[in-house]
C-alpha cells in the first residue's frame, strides 16, 4: 500500500478522534441525536483545524445505515464507505476555487432536486466557499435559504468576512478554534507511540505543536517533514532544526546566554556560524526571541531552563529579571525595522552586539577597542595607520562620569591616558530641571533612565535634610529597578550631594510606583511624557499656523481643495 502522510492517516474517524474542537463535535452529535439537522451548515476558521474533516464525518454519521449509540459512524456500511473512497453519488464535495462561476451554481442547482440514488439525505460540502463570485452566491441564495427537504448544504471558508450577510443568515454557523499547543502536544505524543516514533527531548514536541500555530494539518505536516530526516524512528535536535531550517538549538541557547553575559565577541561569532549554516534570518530571530520569553516565563524554574537547553546555567548567575525583559523589548522594537532594511544581517548583527554591551551602554563606560573583535585587514590598516600618524594623537571629548579620556596612538600598543575633569555646580537655586541638566553632563545614560519618572513634592528642594521622592509608573518599574542596582544608586547620589551641596546624611532618594489610579488621580505625568506633550503641542501649534495662513487659504479657494494633511520635516 503505498505511503500515507500523517494528515490523512490521523483524519479523525469518530467524533471522539476530532483534536480541540469539542464545542462543534457536541452540538453535531446533538442535532443528530434529537433529529434537529438544519438544511445549511457554515463551517469557520483558520486552515487544518478540521473543518473538512468534521463535514465528512457529520456526512457518514448523518448517511451510515447503522449507526452506533453514540452517533457515530460505523464505517464499514457501504454509504460510509463511498464517503471514504470519493465515490458516493450523494455526498459530494465541491472546490469553491475553481467552481466559482454563474454557470456551475446553476449546475449544482438543477441536482439539488434529484432524489438522493441510497439513503435519506444528499449532501453537498462547499469547500473555500468564500471564493465564489457575488452573482454565484446571489444565484444560489434561493436554493440555500429554502432547499428540498433531501438536500444539507455544508459551506466551509476560512474567510467568513468575505461572505454576504444574506449568506450567513441562512446557516447555522460553527466557529472552529485553533487549537491549544498543550493539546497538540498530547496528539503528537499519541501519534509517535503509535508510530513507534520517539523524541530526543520533550522540548522538540512543545516546538513542533508552536510550530503548527493552532493548525493540527500543520503540525503533522511538518512531522512527516521532519521523520524525512531521522533516522530509525528518532528525531533528533539536529533532524529537528535542518528539516525545518532553523539553527541548531544549542547554538541559539549558546547566542542567547552570550547576549545575556554580555560577550560581545562569542556573540557575533555564533551569529557568524548560524548565518554560514543558511539559516533564515528570520527563523532565527524567531528562534532567539522564543528563548528570550521561555527564559522570562521561567526564571524561577532555572533547572528546567538549563534540561531543555534554553539557556546556560552561567548565564543567569549575574542578571535580573528586569535586564532580561529590558533586552526582550529593546530586541522586538529594533527587529521590526532590521529585518525590512536594506542588508538586515548586518543590521540584527548591530542590533544584538549592542544588546550585549547594554550594561556599558547604560552605565556610560566606553567600549575597549580591545572588546572589538577584528579581522586581519582591519588590525593590518591599524598598524599602517599608527605608523603613519605616529606622530599625531587623538582627544576623545566625551565626558564620562567625571572623566575625559585621551588617547595617544603610536607604533607600540593603544594605552589610555586618563583625567579627571572637575564639573562646575551652577550658580543660584536649585532645580529638579536643573540637577537633571547636571546629571546629563556627568551620565547621560543615567539621566535618560531618571526622566522616565518625575519628582514629587518639588517644593521639598531647599530643606535639610534633604530626600527626594521620584515616582514611575508601573510600566515604567523597569527604569526604576536599574536605578536602584548598588553601583548606579551610589554615583546618582554623589552627583546629587554635589549638585544640592549636602553632606552624606544630608540626602536621599526613594523610588516609588504608581498604579494606574494613583497615576490618573495626581495626574502624575514623567518628565519624558511631559517632553512629549510639550512637543507635540508644538507641532500641532504649527501645523494649524500653516492650515490658517492666508495664502493657504486663498489657495484652498483658487483651487477648490482642502488641505488635510501636512508633513513637518523637522
Amino acid at each position: 500500500m503505498a505511503y500515507q502522510v500523517l494528515a490523512r492517516k490521523w483524519r479523525p474517524k469518530q467524533f471522539e478522534d476530532v483534536v480541540g474542537q469539542i464545542h462543534v463535535t457536541r452540538a453535531l452529535q446533538n442535532s443528530i441525536k434529537l433529529k434537529k439537522l438544519a438544511h445549511a451548515y457554515l463551517f469557520t476558521g483558520t486552515r487544518g483545524v478540521g473543518k473538512t474533516s468534521i463535514a465528512r464525518l457529520f456526512s457518514k454519521a448523518i448517511r451510515c445505515e447503522n449507526p452506533k449509540p453514540d452517533f457515530n459512524p460505523c464505517l464499514v456500511c457501504q454509504n460510509c464507505k463511498d464517503v471514504d473512497i470519493g465515490n458516493s453519488l450523494d455526498y459530494i464535495e465541491i472546490d469553491g476555487a475553481s467552481n466559482n462561476s454563474v454557470d456551475d451554481v446553476r449546475a449544482l442547482i438543477e441536482n439539488v432536486n434529484y432524489l438522493p440514488a441510497k439513503g435519506q439525505y444528499k449532501i453537498y460540502v462547499v469547500d473555500e466557499v468564500h471564493m465564489l463570485s457575488v452573482s454565484a452566491f446571489n444565484a444560489l441564495l434561493k436554493t440555500l435559504e429554502e432547499p428540498p427537504a433531501h438536500v444539507i448544504f455544508i459551506l466551509a471558508t476560512t474567510d467568513p468576512h468575505k461572505l454576504l450577510g444574506t449568506v450567513i443568515s441562512r446557516c447555522q454557523r460553527y466557529d472552529f478554534k485553533n487549537v491549544p499547543a498543550d493539546i497538540l502536544v498530547n496528539h503528537i505524543n499519541f501519534i509517535a507511540r503509535e508510530e513507534g516514533i520517539s523524541f530526543q527531548s520533550p522540548w522538540l514536541i512543545q516546538k513542533l505543536a508552536e510550530l503548527g500555530a493552532g493548525s493540527v494539518r500543520d503540525t503533522l505536516s511538518l512531522f512527516d517533514q521532519i521523520l524525512g530526516l531521522s533516522e530509525n524512528n528518532k528525531v533528533t535536535d539536529d533532524s529537528f532544526t535542518l528539516a525545518l531550517g532553523l539553527a541548531r538549538i544549542s547554538a541559539v541557547r549558546d547566542l542567547v546566554s552570550s547576549i545575556l553575559m554580555g560577550d560581545v565577541k562569542q556573540v557575533s561569532a555564533l551569529y557568524k556560524q548560524i548565518l554560514e549554516e543558511n539559516v533564515d534570518i528570520k527563523k532565527l530571530t524567531d528562534q532567539v526571541l522564543e528563548h528570550l520569553f521561555q527564559t522570562i516565563q521561567n526564571i524561577d524554574s532555572r533547572n528546567f531552563l538549563f534540561e531543555q537547553n534554553i539557556v546556560t546555567e552561567e548565564s543567569l548567575k549575574e542578571i535580573t529579571l528586569s535586564e532580561i525583559l529590558w533586552v526582550y523589548e529593546t530586541l522586538v522594537k529594533d527587529l521590526g525595522w532590521a529585518q525590512t532594511s536594506m542588508n538586515p544581517e548586518k543590521v540584527i548583527l548591530v542590533c544584538l552586539q549592542k544588546l550585549t554591551l547594554r550594561r556599558t551602554i547604560l552605565v556610560g563606560d566606553d567600549l575597549k577597542l580591545s572588546d572589538i573583535p577584528q579581522t586581519e585587514a582591519s588590525a593590518s590598516q591599524k598598524k599602517n595607520t599608527s605608523v603613519v600618524e605616529e606622530t599625531k594623537s587623538i582627544k576623545i571629548p566625551e565626558v564620562i562620569e567625571d572623566v575625559i579620556p585621551e588617547v595617544e596612538l603610536t607604533p607600540e600598543p593603544v594605552v589610555a591616558k586618563i583625567e579627571k575633569k572637575a564639573l562646575l555646580v551652577p550658580v543660584g537655586p536649585k532645580t529638579w530641571i536643573g540637577f537633571l541638566n547636571f546629571l546629563r553632563e556627568t551620565s547621560p545614560s543615567t539621566a535618560t533612565n531618571l526622566e522616565h519618572g518625575n519628582i514629587l513634592e518639588e517644593e521639598s528642594i531647599g530643606q535639610k535634610p534633604l530626600e527626594l521622592k521620584v515616582a514611575f509608573s508601573e510600566e515604567a518599574s523597569v527604569f526604576k529597578e536599574f536605578l536602584e542596582e548598588k553601583e548606579i544608586y551610589g554615583r546618582l547620589k554623589q552627583v546629587g550631594l554635589q549638585y544640592f551641596n549636602l553632606k552624606e546624611d544630608e540626602f536621599n532618594f526613594r523610588f516609588i510606583v504608581l498604579n494606574d489610579e494613583e497615576k490618573e488621580a495626581s495626574n502624575f505625568r514623567s518628565k519624558v511624557e511631559l517632553d512629549d506633550e510639550q512637543r507635540a503641542s508644538v507641532i500641532e501649534g504649527r501645523r494649524e499656523k500653516i492650515f490658517n495662513d492666508p495664502f493657504v487659504k486663498e489657495a484652498e479657494k483658487i483651487f477648490n481643495a482642502k488641505i488635510d494633511k501636512i508633513v513637518l520635516k523637522d
